[in-house]
């Protein structure tokens, strides 16, 4: 049995099937797996809220997308269903490749996407206008080049060109502090007067951004409480993954959703992960949430992805045991530290010299598309691009200096060009 339905996605028509038989049996199949993984099981069996606190390689995709699978198949009945949020467009991307290789597409009733699609599509376009709230209807997102813009009109009117302010501290103080009238927001005095007149003039140009649908989003949640049961009888489920770096809106938003309004949630996430606190992100919230007495925590401990000894460096660099295991304890690995002089130039070009041509060597058939280089920001990114470029290599850049941005629009077209190549198979 198929069910076919069609819908708007992107901005484009997407059709969609759902083979209900082959969702069964192929996530069936794979659950099956998880019986080895003590924590895994817990969360796939879970029947109420839960979050599973997940260390890096530790298999918390796989037990997302199971769940998820579970969920749509045993849990709710259609037009009911389930949402997913995650932080990125990418992460959105790999869940939604995950779950179709299991039979689960995208349809109207299970969303996948970003925490600003989700308070656009499922929040703020139903009931915003409803709610009256004061951002300018029919909504206009404004791009990152007019959101720049208007940053730095209002910057150099309010303290003059070349003001010291940088745009990512407003960023996080519009973000991290969400009740205006509060000591916080006014405790940065330059950041309240530059993050209000920023908003004033949006609001001129019948302009929202990104940030404007989350905050409005969880004001939307947390002031009007007819928004619980509506938004309950189409999801009764909520899942989020990356919890960490979601931020404060987010966790209000859940919290209302989940606690005041019987949504039932499952969260995904790792406090050790959360490096996005200039942004406002904060893993103490996802703490916070797993310490309530009404949510299942479950650790998952094995580790898939790092030998015992890469574990245990992680370990001591943390500070503390978290009691992670490697799944394969006798898999050999070489932790080196090198002094490399001349800063980021220095280290990369010890890279391309010595690191690079070592690892093609140490395995048969290794290509560089195996290797990857990790760095702290783009401008750090930009010293090894040189460096690898120099040296004649072909690369792939995945910051924010990649050539081109990660969007909707362009994963697909990514999709198609890996079909075409013969990449990837698609299914009907």
């Amino acid at each position: 049995m198929r069910i076919r339905a069609r819908t708007i996605s992107g901005g484009r028509w997407s059709t969609f099937a759902m083979p209900l038989r082959s969702v069964s049996a192929a996530y069936l199949a794979q659950a099956a797996d998880l019986a080895s993984n003590p924590g895994q099981q817990a969360a796939y069996d879970s029947t109420g809220h839960c979050v599973v606190l997940a260390g890096p390689g530790s298999g918390k995709t796989k037990t997302l997308v199971l769940k998820l699978a579970r969920i749509m198949a045993e849990d709710v009945r259609a037009p009911r269903g389930a949402a997913c949020i995650t932080y990125s467009q990418e992460c959105a991307r790999e869940l939604t490749r995950r779950l179709e290789r299991l039979g689960l597409r995208e349809a109207p009733n299970l969303f996948i996407g970003t925490v600003h699609g989700f308070c656009l599509r499922h929040l703020l376009m139903p009931y915003g206008r409803l709610a009256d709230l004061p951002v300018p209807f029919p909504l206009a997102v404004a791009t990152q080049r007019q959101s720049d813009q208007v940053i730095k009109r209002i910057g150099d009117r309010l303290f003059g060109v070349g003001h010291p302010n940088k745009p990512m501290d407003l960023g996080r103080h519009r973000r991290s502090i969400l009740d205006r009238t509060s000591e916080d927001w006014t405790s940065e005095e330059e950041l309240a007067a530059w993050a209000e007149g920023y908003e004033a003039e949006l609001r001129r140009t019948g302009l929202v951004d990104f940030d404007d649908l989350v905050i409005f989003g969880q004001r939307l949640v947390s002031e009007h409480d007819w928004v619980l049961p509506l938004l309950q009888a189409k999801f009764p489920v909520l899942a989020v993954d990356e919890y960490q770096d979601l931020g404060v809106a987010l966790h209000r938003i859940v919290k209302h959703v989940a606690f005041d309004g019987g949504v039932r949630l499952f969260a995904v996430g790792d406090p050790d992960q959360s490096i996005y606190g200039f942004t406002g992100a904060d893993g103490a919230l996802l703490q916070e949430l797993a310490e309530r007495e009404d949510v299942e925590r479950v650790q998952l401990q094995l580790n898939y992805r790092s030998a015992s000894r890469i574990v245990s460096a992680s370990e001591m660099a943390l500070g503390e045991a978290r009691g992670y295991q490697s799944n394969d304890p006798d898999r050999q690995a070489v932790i080196a530290f090198v002094k490399c002089d001349d800063g980021l130039e220095g280290q990369a070009a010890h890279a391309v010299a010595e690191i690079i041509p070592a690892a093609l060597a140490a395995k048969p058939g290794r290509a560089l598309g195996d290797i990857a280089i990790l760095y702290r920001d783009y401008r750090a990114g930009d010293v090894v691009a040189e460096a690898v470029a120099a040296a004649g290599l072909d690369f792939v850049r995945v910051d924010t200096a990649a050539p081109y941005r990660k969007v909707a629009l362009t994963s697909w077209i990514e999709d198609c060009a890996a079909w075409c190549a013969g990449g990837c198979s698609w299914s009907s």
